[in-house]
């Protein structure tokens, strides 16, 4: 006769990744089921956002994950921008890309980084954040930080790039490619990250949909959808890349998803800085009040669909700001994936969806 054993991992548990508590209920090596708590950093951020003036909002939209804080910057930017009606120049357009392309890369590098050391691969730990390091002193040169930026502003940005970054983001982009290479090369080549992530945490396509998976989670089940492809924004409809698709659904697919995104994210990046127009205006004036209105306006976070869905009430303060956060979705499907799994194959499995409690505990 079996005896079934209960394990809380969390909420401080290495694992998970951040503070939250997954209860399991195991019977051997087995995972029988298991339980999600989440709500250890609840912030009240969507409170705060309807109690103060819009664009003081924007520096709390860099924390709602540090490692893509540019990204959730970038989408109440947006959704801002859309609400009142602003379009902004070329220039700023194409700047924004190139940033957002870079901050992409830098969040996949701190994954692949997590990811590699739940897999037994603990050289990789140290060796990934070696290119990262390279894309926050660009960053950092643009911006004058390294993490929380504040750097986009409704109608533009603070202050335009400065001399020298076109070229050394160039240079960049090359570096960047050898380095993605020799990460493939060492990662396809250990026995333990193949065992440990092949035929791992399977997601199949009608599981994928039904359970609101979206960006590389989506995309290694054999979904071809990403949001810069599907709604333009900025000028991603001017820009050729392609949508890295695998179709095991497997720990080892997001690796690929992701890994391959990373050489598209270069090819963007290279094309913007070659049709970047020398001319343009930074930052336009905007409104001091948000128009009466409704806006949801959704981007594409390095880990799926990010958005921010805004009322305004011809007010400076807006009356309702909700966001909505890939991360948060995948958290509720990772008790799907780790129903009937081994209890060591935990550590991979809860690594691969590439969770941020930062903007869960919203």
């Amino acid at each position: 006769m079996s005896e079934q054993m209960f394990i809380h991992m969390g909420p401080q548990h290495p694992v998970n990744h951040g503070l939250w508590t997954l209860k399991v209920r195991t019977e051997g090596e087995k995972v029988i089921d298991c339980e999600i708590l989440i709500g250890y950093i609840f912030r009240m951020i969507e409170k705060i956002a309807e109690s103060r003036p819009f664009n003081t909002f924007q520096p709390l939209a860099d924390r709602l994950c540090y490692v893509s804080a540019l990204s959730w910057e970038a989408s109440y930017i947006l959704a801002l921008e859309k609400l009142m009606g602003i379009e902004v120049s070329k220039r700023v357009q194409y700047l924004r890309v190139i940033l957002l392309e870079f901050q992409r890369i830098a969040s996949h590098l701190t994954w692949l980084s997590a990811f590699t050391v739940d897999v037994g691969m603990i050289t990789m730990q140290v060796i990934t954040f070696r290119e990262r390091e390279y894309i926050l002193d660009l960053l950092e040169h643009v911006m004058g930080s390294r993490m929380m930026y504040n750097y986009f502003r409704v109608g533009g940005l603070k202050h335009d790039i400065p001399f020298g970054f076109e070229e050394d983001a160039l240079a960049l982009t090359y570096h960047l490619d050898k380095r993605f290479e020799e990460y493939t090369d060492m990662c396809d080549k250990s026995r333990i990250f193949r065992l440990r992530s092949k035929g791992v945490g399977i997601l199949n396509k009608e599981d994928a949909l039904n359970l609101g998976a979206t960006g590389p989670v989506l995309r290694a089940s054999g979904i071809q959808a990403d949001i810069r492809k599907i709604e333009p924004y900025l000028v991603y409809d001017e820009l050729d890349f392609d949508i890295p698709v695998k179709t095991d659904g497997d720990c080892y697919s997001r690796y690929r998803v992701r890994m391959e995104e990373m050489h598209q994210s270069n090819r963007i990046i290279r094309q913007a800085l070659e049709k970047l127009p020398e001319e343009g205006e930074i930052n336009q004036k905007a409104p001091r009040k948000l128009p009466k209105g409704e806006i949801y306006f959704r981007t594409s976070d390095p880990r799926g669909e990010g958005g921010f869905y805004i009322i305004g009430n011809d007010d400076k303060i807006p009356y309702r700001v909700k966001i909505k956060s890939p991360a948060y979705s995948h958290l509720a499907l990772t008790s799907h994936l780790l129903r009937g799994v081994k209890v060591a194959d935990i550590a991979p499995i809860v690594a691969s969806i590439d969770l941020c409690m930062g903007e869960i505990d919203r």
